[in-house]
């Protein structure tokens, strides 16, 4: 149940922000409308026992590439509120954050909005998607993973987000956060940002520091 461990959780306001300063982002917002904050108020009693639209205070961030070609074409899988086509469920998928090839940063959503990227760690978790279609290509391009590390060493000292909760999706299952009701996903995973990659990622986050 999320009430239990969200009682276990200190100070759940947000926390004093840290003297990070945070990089140039863009915001470019998908429709967040009344019938899909219901939608994800709905799905978070399912999966995590409390219907909320939004995250209480976030405790970890995952790291996700796309497979596509570019932030349009991210914003416009994350833009309509329709079922998704794996899980067959609403609301529509979403992370909160995009960065580009060129290093250019977008905003979808709030950082604190309820977005549907890792199942079991929506209910904690910062989504942040990298266009491309490997680690190894995004791990290859300075200007897109000097700006990944700035928006996840602004976010992780911003929310006291401690290194080793920086993930990738590939390891969500092994999180202390992850929690899920659905018996039927309580082991569904992805592949994207595996172990190795996420191990050299979160060392340069490491080195960043706050």
């Amino acid at each position: 149940m999320l009430a239990p461990l969200l009682a276990l959780i200190p100070a759940l306001a947000a926390p004093a922000p840290q003297a990070v300063e945070p990089p140039a982002i863009t915001r470019r917002f998908i429709p967040l409308t009344a019938q899909r904050r219901a939608d994800t108020a709905a799905y978070a009693k399912r999966h995590y026992g409390r219907a909320t639209s939004e995250i209480a205070r976030p405790l970890t961030i995952v790291e996700h590439y796309t497979v596509n070609d570019s932030v349009d074409a991210t914003w416009r899988t994350f833009a309509p509120n329709v079922a998704d086509p794996e899980l067959h469920e609403l609301p529509g998928t979403c992370a909160q954050f995009a960065i580009a090839r060129n290093g250019r940063i977008v905003q979808f959503t709030p950082v604190t909005f309820l977005c549907r990227h890792t199942v079991g760690l929506n209910w904690a978790a910062i989504g942040i998607e990298h266009v491309g279609y490997s680690e190894r290509e995004i791990l290859s391009n300075p200007a897109q993973l000097r700006a990944s590390l700035r928006l996840t060493r602004w976010l992780r000292c911003r929310y006291e987000i401690p290194v080793r909760d920086v993930i990738g999706h590939a390891e969500s299952l092994s999180s202390p956060y992850h929690r899920e009701r659905v018996p039927a996903l309580r082991t569904q995973t992805h592949g994207d940002w595996q172990p190795w990659a996420m191990r050299r990622y979160r060392a340069l986050v490491r080195e960043a520091g706050c």
